[in-house]
């Protein structure tokens, strides 16, 4: 009984106990407030549509890029003012206020290409004049010179007159900016050019060209051998000597002589072919330099050592005992009327041989001469001989002559040029090849200048010239073969 009353006592205080509990929870609550968050205000709802011609045109909100084009949207705008920019590439940047209200969705239409701000120009200009002007292949009905007005973009400008190549390039047009398109078109009854992209010719590259006597064309490259051209074929030669040609000649009994970084190679009769190399005992030395050929039926070969005489070998170079520096690499080669020998040595001096059996010097102390820079030799119909120099960076450049008792300078190049080759033709011209372009001229008063800018051909860094029996100049260049024929 006693164990009864003492369990319904526990009982009794543990309800007590959680009343209690309650009622202090009950009356702690009671004394606080509750807070409740209140419903997101809805988001703004002002909206524009923005569409344009031509489409692509970046959107940007009071100078922030929304990484949005046309045709597209801005969303999300309170009531109020916002400054719209559109951008796109060579198009002028355009801007407006526009007044944003809720609830609001207007669309908006920009056409650009009835805005005359927004065209740009196409300056078309041509040489010869009066060349028809054709955008993206369609004829424009126009000639040059003249201005073409266009949306911006990109246009292919073509230019055809008559008898000369059509040429083209990819135009880029600005909003309110005019680009200037000039070709100087190809006139085909003066010229033909020879590269791999458009004839049979091997290589580009090229080091030396001579007609020989029954008109056909040998031209060497700097990598690609030997090479002829009879009109209408080219024909590759395989030599065992080296595939780098410095130099070629022929003489009057039609022989050719090809000079090589190896060694000699002599055609005769175009059928039989000779190499004098490495085991020649004959030859000096095997890396050749300039070759001259006389009207007795022997050439003369300038090595890094020697001046030598083919065929016998003979040697004619100068010795110490002629004053002469230890060094003696001949660079260039060229025969007078009395089969005198020109020559430059080392770069720095003129040598002249009087009979095969005296050597006269001239320096950059011989009053007439440019610099020790000389590059070029040759001979004229009238016995003049003409020197060409490296380009003056201080003192200017020219050429320099010898009159038979002194050296002349005159000016008919640009002082910044250097000359490759000098040819003078039969009818006393003298062609200068240089790094800048050709230049004809029989008086140094009276010169012609081709280049690429008034010929359109890659007449730059020219290496060697020759003519032909109908009057044809040959140009041998870093960037192909070129023909002139000139107003014949």
């Amino acid at each position: 009984m006693r164990s009864f009353f003492f369990s319904l006592n526990l009982s009794k205080i543990f309800l007590f106990s959680l009343g209690l509990f309650y009622f202090i929870f009950s009356a702690s609550s009671c004394n606080k407030e509750i807070s409740v968050t209140p419903p997101d205000a809805p988001p703004p709802n002002g909206y524009i549509y923005i569409d344009s011609n031509p489409r692509g045109f970046h959107l940007y909100l009071n100078g922030a890029e929304r990484r949005r084009a046309t045709p597209d949207s801005l969303t999300w705008l309170n009531t109020g003012s916002y400054l719209i920019t559109l951008k796109k590439d060579l198009f002028r940047d355009s801007s407006f206020i526009f007044y944003s209200v809720e609830g609001e969705k207007p669309r908006i239409y920009i056409d650009y290409t009835k805005n005359p701000a927004m065209r740009g120009n196409i300056n078309c200009t041509s040489i010869p004049s009066n060349a028809e002007i054709f955008i993206n292949d369609s004829s424009t009905g126009l000639h040059t010179p003249s201005i073409l007005t266009a949306m911006p973009g990109n246009y292919y400008i073509k230019y055809r007159a008559k008898n000369c190549r059509d040429d083209s390039m990819l135009t880029t047009v600005s909003s309110s900016k005019t680009t200037t398109t000039k070709f100087a078109l190809v006139d085909t009854t003066q010229w033909r050019d020879f590269t791999t992209s458009n004839s049979g010719i091997p290589s580009n590259n090229l080091s030396s060209v001579v007609v020989d006597q029954n008109n056909i064309v040998w031209v060497g490259s700097y990598a690609n051998g030997y090479f002829s051209f009879n009109g209408s074929k080219w024909t590759s030669f395989y030599n065992s000597l080296s595939s780098a040609i410095n130099c070629i000649t022929a003489d009057v009994s039609n022989i050719k002589y090809i000079g090589t970084i190896r060694g000699l190679i002599v055609i005769y009769n175009d059928a039989s072919t000779v190499e004098y190399g490495f085991t020649t005992s004959g030859l000096p030395d095997i890396h050749i330099f300039a070759l001259a050929a006389d009207n007795n039926g022997k050439c003369y070969i300038g090595t890094k050592k020697s001046i030598t005489q083919f065929p016998g070998w003979a040697d004619y170079s100068p010795t110490n005992g002629d004053g002469l520096p230890i060094s003696l690499p001949i660079s260039s080669l060229a025969l007078d009327k009395a089969n005198n020998i020109w020559a430059v040595l080392n770069d720095t001096i003129i040598v002249k041989s009087i009979s095969l059996n005296k050597w006269i010097f001239y320096t950059t102390s011989t009053p007439g001469i440019f610099s020790n820079k000389i590059t070029a030799l040759a001979v004229s119909q009238s016995g003049d001989v003409w020197a060409g120099f490296d380009n003056g960076k201080v003192f200017g450049n020219g050429l320099s002559y010898f009159d038979g008792s002194a050296w002349n300078k005159v000016n008919p190049i640009p002082s910044t040029s250097k000359t490759n080759t000098i040819f003078i033709d039969k009818n006393d011209n003298k062609w200068v090849g240089t790094n800048q372009g050709l230049f004809m001229f029989n008086t140094p008063s009276n010169v012609t200048s081709f280049n690429r800018d008034n010929t359109g051909l890659n007449l730059t860094n020219i290496t060697d010239i020759t003519q032909d029996s109908f009057g044809n100049i040959w140009i041998a260049t870093n960037a192909g073969l070129f023909e002139y024929k000139g107003k014949q």
